[in-house]
């Protein structure tokens, strides 16, 4: 590596870490996802930790690393966000050397364009934000590339134990990580390995790999499986959303990230009229990242037959098991092909002959995509996570909580807003006496008799066993729970509900018509979480209406907090 390369790593890498760095505490707080990666890391070790873990849907290595992160760190947003941080910048340069290594002799563009595709890319900065698995995700993958385009160029025993170490270590981080790995090592037998080599590479990696991963059977085939778990209880498939992972790889525009149109023709016209912003800002940045990747592809060595081939076979699997409701088909689910999507783009960039045009289109993408990232209000590190469970605790205490009104949180469970709550302060004793009807326990609330089936939330019998609930305009049990807390209250005292309106959406009358309608289809494609949270909101609030004098709501992010006074 020259002096000149050097100096643009060093650059890319300290723009690429200002850019993760900038808006890093979210004043919202964490969300779903977040709170329960911290609270697993947070449990007792060994035995209440390794207890979560086995709850809970991921492999256990992004736990681990968190739990040493917060042995050195404090457990404060901000510190656990920049645990995600840094193998986000350390990304940069593993992927910097793997574009060197794509082209042993003169790799040097290929190289510079891959880190700062990397560097910029508004999705990678979004997860080295984010306190999840993702970012390490990223980062094992790219160490997995490096060292299978190493097998390339040296197919020797370090590069193959190496190979096979990252290769487990991505497994142990991502639960459907073992299909990357798959294919992967099935390609390099393929495109990379000698035939004098190939019980070498066989020994040290298809076997090592393969053995370590035995534990995980079980779970992957539970996944696959077992009729019952039907994971798209909150987001059905559909085709159009594919195209998504386009622009959320090569575009600042991360609407798959966040789910906010259903389908991509919704994105790309507003009131039947092209929507001028997602065009400039997400279709063009896209076609450019296309248009080299394609070049990349077309460029016929073994190195791309192998990274091809790895993309194609993890996508179409991905998409069976979408197609068969196993997986919700996200981008972030596929992010271990990105690495290899970089290279392949990086190297279509620079094999573009006309100096001009790669200027051109350079300039057009760096300028679009760091133009929206900076001005945006809804770029990668602005974006707000409106499930954020700071959100409601803050309203609250600003609409007057005190000390004897009464809470009732919908979606999440009480315990998971105590991060933001203060008690200190005697006033705050309402959230240790509040209620929650949430996605974990919804089935003793609504249905008597069904809280025994855990699986009812992923499972296709959730929705036959819930179907009468939500035909039904009545409901004992829920009415007596509601009941039993207003007869608590003195007049004066309030009672705040809490709803999560994304899930929340749909009125009680067409709960029951889509309950009691005579087309199956149109009950089984509602996805149950939707249907189960409308049911839950509606049947507080008209409960609420009957009993206590209704003084509004106020909305902050995605909650809405109604308020109710005791007459």
């Amino acid at each position: 590596m020259n002096k000149k390369n050097l100096i643009y790593l060093i650059l890319i890498l300290i723009v690429a870490t200002l850019m993760r760095l900038w808006h890093l505490d979210k004043p919202e707080g964490m969300w779903n996802d977040e709170y329960v990666t911290w609270k697993i890391a947070s449990a007792r070790f060994p035995t209440d930790f390794f207890t979560a873990i086995k709850t809970n849907c991921h492999a256990p290595l992004h736990y681990v690393y968190l739990k040493l992160w917060m042995l050195v760190f404090h457990d404060t947003d901000r510190f656990l966000r920049l645990s995600s941080v840094i193998p986000g910048v350390l990304s940069i340069i593993v992927m910097f050397f793997a574009g060197l290594e794509f082209k042993k002799k003169d790799g040097s563009d290929t190289a510079v364009a891959a880190a700062l595709l990397c560097g910029i890319s508004s999705f990678l900065i979004y997860f080295s934000q984010e306190i999840r698995i993702y970012s390490l995700l990223f980062f094992l993958t790219s160490l997995v590339l490096l060292y299978a385009l190493k097998i390339f160029n040296s197919p020797s025993k370090k590069n193959f134990f190496l190979y096979s170490l990252f290769s487990l270590m991505l497994i142990l981080t991502h639960t459907i990580g073992f299909v990357f790995v798959f294919f992967s090592t099935a390609a390099l037998m393929v495109f990379a390995v000698p035939k004098k080599n190939t019980k070498d590479f066989m020994f040290y990696s298809v076997l090592g790999v393969v053995v370590l991963a035995l534990p995980f059977i079980p779970l992957i085939s539970s996944i696959l499986f077992k009729t019952g778990y039907f994971s798209q209880w909150w987001a059905p498939f559909n085709f159009s959303r594919t195209l998504f992972i386009f622009t959320d790889i090569f575009s600042p525009v991360l609407y798959d990230t966040f789910h906010v149109y259903n389908t991509f023709s919704d994105a790309f016209y507003k009131n039947g009229v092209v929507n001028l912003g997602y065009f400039v800002f997400a279709i063009i940045p896209t076609l450019i990242g296309i248009i080299c990747f394609v070049n990349g592809v077309l460029n016929p060595k073994r190195m791309q037959g192998y990274m091809l081939s790895v993309i194609v076979c993890t996508v179409l699997t991905v998409l069976i098991a979408a197609m068969a409701g196993k997986i919700v088909f996200v981008t972030k689910y596929l992010i271990e092909i990105m690495p290899l999507v970089i290279i392949l783009t990086a190297d279509g960039f620079s094999a573009f002959k006309s100096k001009a045009f790669k200027i051109t289109i350079a300039t057009i993408f760096i300028v679009l995509n760091l133009f929206f990232f900076t001005v945006s209000k809804t770029s990668a590190v602005k974006l707000i996570r409106e499930e954020g469970q700071r959100l409601p605790v803050v309203a609250m205490q600003n609409m007057g909580l005190k000390k004897n009104d009464k809470i009732l949180f919908l979606y999440y469970p009480k315990e998971w807003f105590y991060k933001y709550v203060d008690f200190n302060n005697p006033d705050n004793e309402s959230y240790k006496d509040a209620d929650s009807v949430s996605k974990y326990n919804y089935a003793y609330y609504i249905a008597e008799g069904t809280y025994e089936e855990r699986s009812i939330m992923y499972g296709r019998e959730g929705k036959r066993l819930l179907k009468p609930v939500f035909a039904s305009k009545t409901n004992s049990l829920f009415n007596y729970i509601l009941g039993s807390t207003f007869y608590k209250m003195n007049s004066g005292d309030k009672f705040f509900l809490v709803d999560l309106t994304s899930v929340s959406f749909f009125p009680m009358s067409v709960i029951n018509n889509i309950a009691s309608s005579e087309n199956s289809s149109n009950y089984h494609n509602t996805p149950l979480l939707y249907l189960v949270m409308s049911y839950a909101k509606d049947f507080a609030l008209e409960k609420a209406k009957k009993e206590l004098v209704y003084g509004g709501y106020y909305d902050t992010g995605a909650w809405r907090i109604y308020v109710f006074e005791k007459a």
